[in-house]
């Protein structure tokens, strides 16, 4: 019987926890799961943008091991920290809190450790402690670790949650006693920080941050040397900690960055325990805020390298990953012959393959081609393959799509990132940025860019060219290196260069870098939704 699509037919969903169908058959390992699985690889941070494969990776850590413990940062209450008065007031006044978020993340691993480990439950939360009873007399320092644990006795066995709130209590009532001492009458709250002297205010940072930096460091040190040395000291039986969906709102973004920031430090802690693997996945813009955000006095970038996992995707690993997904779809419903893209796509699109011309139409993500396939399929329904007409009737929704999905990845930096991409509409797919004539540039910005919110570090570079403060080619270089950024265009500073695509090339490009010979080239992603003219066959 020969296949025909069918309505409602598709090779997958667009994120991995609604693609468990096919996920389960048509996961592709391009390598990074071993580097994952490896407790001994320091690559522990999976770094990759919006639908790069970051949460399916995660779900196939969960299936291949066994103890596998994922931490839901929503279910943390870290709001309770963000709203707290006390810790608002400290905050205000200058207290750097950074060392007190490393040590709640590094209490909550600890204990979640413990409980996997151990299976402690509310009946016996102390049995497994009677294993090292002797080894505790004979080392002092041990003894120490297991006073600190006896300190949290009553919520040992609770959820992360209640843990939360009980160790930022503590901090609090420590951080109020040592000020009230002092400052008798004081409200510790954000408007009465924002109201101290100069003067108080030294005083109150001065002993609020003894507070901070004596605050369990030393046991909880101890604490992770006990766990390397003693307890998670099988190298064959390892143990996971795992966060996703850290770009989500799990608490207020007043603190989510150091929070985050916290995380990362406290992860580069645990790898001294080398059965034990803490991996959390983080979009490439989201690291890149926190790491601007938190940037501090000696800040290396490049220190925390060897931490993270890049997911970078070829175009054959693409093409297996489509292989798989539609064979699925085909044989499930009529054959058990094999069938794969070629078999579908039959026919050239304007001059190339079909394979070469979706994917080149995606940032070389999987959530892309899925996305492509599927609207191409949607316009097939009764037919048993797909013609070349139809790749491109369904181009222009998907192009609309990506426009919109890129807005939306984006939206923490460049709020308005759909209304940059304006100056485009209706260009060349490349073409010199010196070529766009004040009269253009004014003209969008009449019409897009008048009305950018404040927090739009965009909108200060318009504001900056209607004052005069800036030229007009100085405020499209700061626009083409936002649109560089988030992959609308790549640049070409020179004629003999390649295209500069900064999904591909993990770099940035510099204001003086910028050439009256620089090219600017629009990704065929997004030709359809800006309306873009694409080169002849002979130019390409």
């Amino acid at each position: 019987m020969k296949y025909v699509f069918r309505r409602n037919s598709n090779v997958g969903a667009m994120d991995a926890e609604s693609d468990e169908k096919f996920l389960e058959d048509c996961f592709l390992d391009t390598g990074d799961l071993e580097v994952l699985i490896d407790c001994e690889d320091h690559k522990r941070i999976v770094l990759g943008r919006v639908g790069a494969g970051k949460s399916a990776l995660l779900t196939k850590l969960k299936e291949r091991s066994s103890n596998v413990h994922e931490i839901k940062a929503e279910e943390l209450s870290l709001n309770y920290i963000a709203n707290s008065d006390i810790i608002q007031f400290f905050e205000a006044a200058g207290v750097k809190l950074d060392l007190f978020y490393q040590l709640l993340w590094r209490h909550i691993f600890v204990i979640e450790l413990l409980k996997k480990k151990y299976r402690i439950t509310e009946s016996d939360p102390w049995g497994f402690l009677k294993n090292f009873r002797d080894l505790f007399q004979r080392d002092k320092a041990k003894e120490r670790a297991l006073d600190y644990l006896r300190q949290w006795n009553n919520s040992f066995w609770q959820d992360t949650e209640i843990q939360v709130k009980e160790f930022a209590l503590k901090l609090e009532d420590k951080l109020s006693n040592a000020v009230r001492a002092n400052l008798p009458g004081v409200t510790l709250n954000l408007n009465e920080a924002q109201n101290l002297t100069k003067e108080i205010k030294g005083d109150v940072v001065h002993k609020a941050q003894a507070v901070v930096n004596e605050n369990q460091v030393r046991e909880l040190s101890e604490i992770i040397n006990f766990l390397a040395d003693e307890v998670f000291t099988d190298k064959q039986n390892r143990f996971y900690l795992i966060i996703d969906r850290l770009d989500e709102s799990w608490v207020d973004d007043q603190i989510r960055y150091k929070l985050i920031r916290a995380l990362i430090e406290t992860i580069k802690t645990f790898q001294r325990i080398r059965s034990v693997k803490i991996v959390i996945a983080v979009r490439e813009d989201l690291l890149r805020k926190v790491f601007d955000e938190t940037r501090d006095h000696g800040f290396q970038e490049e220190k925390y390298e060897s931490l993270l996992l890049r997911l970078r995707w070829k175009k054959a690993q693409l093409t297996q990953l489509l292989d798989l997904r539609i064979n699925k779809l085909v044989r499930e419903q009529y054959t058990q012959k094999k069938v794969i893209f070629e078999d579908v796509f039959r026919a050239e699109i304007r001059g190339e393959s079909a394979i070469d011309y979706v994917v080149g139409r995606t940032l070389y993500r999987p959530r892309d081609v899925i996305a492509f396939v599927n609207s191409c399929i949607e316009l097939s329904e009764g037919k048993e393959f797909i013609a070349p007409g139809t790749v491109q009737d369904a181009e222009r929704q998907y192009s609309i799509g990506r426009l919109r999905s890129l807005g939306d990845e984006w939206s923490a930096h460049y709020p308005r990132l759909q209304s940059y991409a304006e100056i485009l509409r209706g260009r060349n797919s490349h073409f010199r940025f010196t070529e766009i004539t004040t009269d253009q540039l004014e003209k969008c910005m009449q019409e897009h860019w008048m009305d950018l919110p404040e927090n739009d570090c965009f909108g200060s570079y318009v504001n900056k060219y209607m004052e005069s403060k800036c030229s007009g080619s100085a405020l499209l270089i700061q626009l083409f290196k936002i649109l560089y950024t988030t992959s609308i265009v790549g640049v070409k500073i020179e004629a003999s260069q390649k295209i500069s695509w900064s999904h591909i090339d993990d770099r940035g490009v510099s204001e003086g870098q910028f050439k009256n010979s620089t090219s600017i080239n629009v990704h065929p992603m997004l030709w359809r939704a800006l309306d873009i003219i694409p080169p002849t066959r002979s130019a390409r």
